[in-house]
């Protein structure tokens, strides 16, 4: 298209490629597959063709260098990580009580019991699982639960299972403590989103039988999304990248809300969560329990409302994140202004422009070629 525009005497625009990942390796097929082959060719093909590249990761960067030719177009690349938008952000006292009553109904399917224990009564405006009101103002309930957050489209490339499984453990880790599991927040787990293994994990949640852990699916209107996550003391990610070289953007959300995440190991995940220092990173159902373990113990200790020790000094690590208006001028402006047409004393100097004598023979071809067919396809008098 960028390359046509000059026949049809326009100027050139620019082409910059954003690479989020590897538009190829999306396709669940073996590297020899025809169809997957050919995609790759096409993007190899292309890549050089463009005037810059934004790249999520450094990994990507060099990624592409190595092996779709774009040496000699390294200063005209530019790693533009994600950022989280303004609207991920924590969420307010009062925000959480109308959330928690909003979501009641689906708590009360989901765990009935534990809705009880807690003293949650149907018409009670003033208490949730999570908040209460006192003296006409919100705050979090001191014996609240802790709250774990983790968005999944429940298809394969996310095993779920692994947090199942963890959820398990911690159970188990907690009765194992005898007197002291009275001291232990309960979990609740949610998991949102939808997908096509849903049905398949609910089944085997229904079968778990835990104690000390609640393990609900919900799905929430959009706008409720950012206020949950803001809600939360954790966020789990499985996400796992098909090319290895792209980032989970449901992190970027937990850090909006400046939630700590732990996020299951792959390769460049370093480039965003840094072990013990805004998250935690691991590779198996045992060594996530742990981390569960070490990280939520702390709600409620003292009194405290929120969780504090680890926990909080991972929080401390997210905040100050630059959001993407900062992110643009930082790492993106400039590039993309550069690779675009520019205005220079007042006119436009475009990259690519045709001559004029160009412009003038395309014109004269054109009007030839076209009083040619309207005489020859002239209705006859």
């Amino acid at each position: 298209f960028c390359r046509s525009r000059p026949l049809l005497l326009h100027p050139r625009p620019g082409l910059v490629i954003d690479w989020h990942n590897l538009g190829y390796t999306m396709f669940d097929l073996s590297d020899y597959h025809p169809i997957r082959f050919l995609a790759r060719i096409y993007e190899r093909m292309m890549a050089p063709r463009a005037d810059a590249h934004l790249c999520v990761t450094a990994a990507m960067k060099q990624w592409l260098i190595q092996n779709f030719g774009l040496g000699a177009h390294e200063e005209k690349m530019s790693v533009l990580r994600d950022r989280p938008p303004g609207f991920f952000r924590p969420t307010r006292p009062m925000e959480q009580h109308r959330l928690m009553k909003k979501l009641e109904l689906q708590f009360r399917t989901a765990d009935n019991g534990l809705m009880t224990r807690m003293g949650v009564c149907k018409d009670d405006a003033n208490r949730t699982l999570f908040t209460e009101i006192s003296g006409g103002k919100a705050r979090l309930r001191r014996d609240r639960p802790a709250l774990v957050v983790s968005s999944t489209s429940w298809t394969p490339d996310e095993d779920f299972s692994i947090l199942l499984d963890a959820c398990v453990r911690i159970d188990t880790g907690i009765r194992d403590r005898g007197d002291v599991a009275a001291a232990f927040p309960h979990v609740v787990v949610i998991v949102t989103g939808k997908g096509p293994q849903k049905v398949m994990y609910e089944e085997k949640i229904s079968r778990l039988n835990l104690q000390h852990v609640s393990v609900l699916t919900m799905w929430l209107e959009a706008a409720d999304y950012p206020l949950l996550l803001g809600c939360a003391d954790l966020g789990i990610s499985l996400h796992t990248s098909t090319s290895g070289i792209d980032l989970p953007m449901k992190v970027l959300d937990y850090f909006g809300c400046e939630v700590p995440v732990c996020a299951i190991r792959f390769d460049c995940l370093g480039e965003l969560v840094v072990d013990g220092v805004n998250g935690r990173i691991f590779a198996t159902a045992d060594e996530l329990s742990k981390q569960m373990l070490a990280l939520l113990g702390s709600i409620g200790e003292n009194g405290s409302i929120r969780a504090e020790g680890e926990l909080e000094k991972l929080r401390e690590g997210i905040r100050g994140m630059t959001r993407w208006r900062e992110n643009w001028d930082d790492h993106a402006k400039e590039i993309i202004l550069n690779a675009c047409p520019s205005a220079i004393d007042g006119q436009a100097e475009h990259r690519g422009e045709p001559p004029i004598w160009l412009k003038a023979l395309v014109f004269t071809a054109s009007f030839v070629i076209f009083y040619s067919l309207t005489k020859k396809f002239a209705l006859p008098k």
